[in-house]
C-alpha cells in the first residue's frame, strides 16, 4: 500500500467528529500532513501512530477506563474497540488497572499460583515487558525448596484457589504478601491484585 485516505486512517484509530479534527490538527502541526490533503503516505503511518500515542489518551465510556490524573495527555472519547485501556476487553482493562496500581505501590514482581495454561498465557501476554511475572503450576514440585524462593522473590502472590493446583503447593504459600483469588479468570485476578495494592498505598 503506497498511501491511504486520511479519513480512513483517523477512523481506524478511533478518531471521529471533533476527535478527528483534533488528530488532524496535530498531524498538520507536526508536518506529517498539511491542510487540504486527503491522503497520507504509508511510510508516515508509524510516525503518525507515535504522535497519537504521545498526545492523546483514547478512552471509552466505561468508568474504569476514564482518564487518571497522572496522565497528562489530552483525553478523547472513542468506541470501546479503540480504547487504550480496555480495547473492548474486560481482561485488558482489569490488567491495565492492576499495572497502574502496582506501579503506584512500587511493586514489579507478581507470582501467580494455579490457573489453566490458556489463562496464564492470556495474563502473560497482557503483562508482557511491563511486569516481572512467574507462575506456580500443576507441574511444579510443591515443597518449600521449590516454592519458597518464588515467594521470597515476589512482592505479591496471587493464588487462583478455584483452579487446578494441589493443596501441597498452596500450603507453603503463606504470609502477608499472599492473596487468595476465589474466582477464575484474568480479570478477577487482576482486580484482586489491584485492590490489595490500593490497601497498602
Amino acid at each position: 500500500m503506497r498511501d491511504m485516505a486520511l479519513s480512513d486512517l483517523l477512523s481506524s484509530r478511533g478518531f471521529v467528529g471533533e476527535g478527528a479534527e483534533l488528530a488532524l490538527g496535530l498531524l498538520c502541526r507536526l508536518g506529517l500532513t498539511r491542510p487540504g490533503k486527503s491522503r497520507i503516505a504509508a511510510a508516515k503511518i508509524e510516525a503518525v501512530d507515535e504522535a497519537f500515542g504521545a498526545a492523546f489518551l483514547r478512552h471509552c465510556k466505561k468508568p474504569a477506563c476514564l482518564p487518571s490524573a497522572w496522565d497528562a495527555r489530552e483525553a478523547i472519547l472513542v468506541a470501546a474497540e479503540h480504547c487504550e485501556v480496555c480495547g473492548g476487553s474486560d481482561n485488558r482493562r482489569a490488567v491495565e488497572a492492576m499495572l497502574v496500581a502496582m506501579r503506584q505501590a512500587g511493586w514489579t514482581k507478581l507470582l501467580v499460583v494455579g490457573g489453566s495454561p490458556g489463562t496464564r498465557g492470556d495474563l502473560e501476554r497482557l503483562c508482557r515487558d511491563r511486569l516481572e511475572l512467574r507462575f506456580v503450576t500443576e507441574d511444579t514440585t510443591p515443597n518449600r525448596k521449590t516454592v519458597g524462593p518464588l515467594l521470597g522473590w515476589s512482592e505479591i502472590t496471587a493464588i487462583w484457589t478455584s483452579t487446578e493446583i494441589s493443596h501441597k503447593a498452596t500450603a507453603v504459600l503463606r504470609g502477608r504478601k499472599v492473596l487468595k483469588v476465589p474466582r477464575r479468570g484474568v480479570a478477577a485476578l487482576a482486580e484482586a491484585v489491584r485492590v490489595r495494592c490500593r490497601s497498602v498505598c
